[in-house]
């Protein structure tokens, strides 16, 4: 027989997984400090998933679901891409000016520590960044096909480049333990789309998409 499933259960478990992935990262991490967190036996915790490795899986595809869905998802319900991606560095700051810049990305963490190591998590990891930069890049062409932008705007680059910034401000946020950094890299990013800017740029259009909501 199969191992039955206690979806109250599981939840917790990957919610104190995500905790213990996400301060001490996955090679530091044992299933016995998971199961102590969750206030059950190592024997119980197997018995929900069979090794580490499927426990960090399931830890990253939550975490990815729950990002696409609220972080993917179309961009810029107010049908302006400069505002948007302004708000997505200024939320940020907030976020880790409250949490002290600790941890940072789980998703871009637990990336740069496996992917060297482990194709499962290369390739998923791989492939939320590429759908948070696509759709990006599908909200700055709109705005390109529509005139507001110039013909010199690539998308794609652009795209690329907005969120290399905005993970490279997490690091740094992290790492100085300053969350002012997503303002100084805000700033630099709304630059970087606003030099593209024509004249039409302030025509709205309402089919945009839901508002873009803190990054990552």
């Amino acid at each position: 027989m199969g191992r039955t499933i206690d979806l109250a259960r599981r939840r917790l478990i990957l919610e104190q997984a995500e905790h213990q992935l996400h301060l001490k990262g996955y090679h530091h991490t044992a299933m016995g400090d998971i199961a102590e967190a969750c206030r059950m036996t190592k024997a119980n915790l197997f018995h929900h998933f069979g090794s580490k490795e499927e426990l960090a899986l399931a830890v990253l595809d939550a975490k990815i679901a729950d990002y696409r869905k609220r972080r993917v998802e179309p961009l810029c319900a107010d049908g302006d891409p400069v505002e948007a991606v302004s708000r997505m560095f200024s939320e940020a700051g907030c976020f880790f000016r409250r949490i002290g810049c600790k941890a940072g990305c789980f998703i871009a963490n637990i990336g740069l520590e496996m992917a060297d190591v482990n194709e499962h998590f290369r390739k998923r990891v791989g492939l939320f960044f590429s759908q948070w930069s696509e759709s990006l890049a599908r909200c700055l062409a709109k705005a390109k096909r529509e005139g507001r932008f110039d013909e010199a705007l690539d998308p794609t680059a652009c795209a690329e480049t907005l969120l290399a910034l905005y993970e490279g401000a997490v690091l740094l946020a992290r790492t100085r333990r300053d969350a002012a950094v997503f303002a100084r890299v805000g700033k630099l990013a709304r630059r970087t789309l606003e030099t593209h800017k024509t004249a039409h740029y302030n025509r709205r259009n309402a089919t945009m998409g839901p508002k873009t909501p803190c990054g990552c």
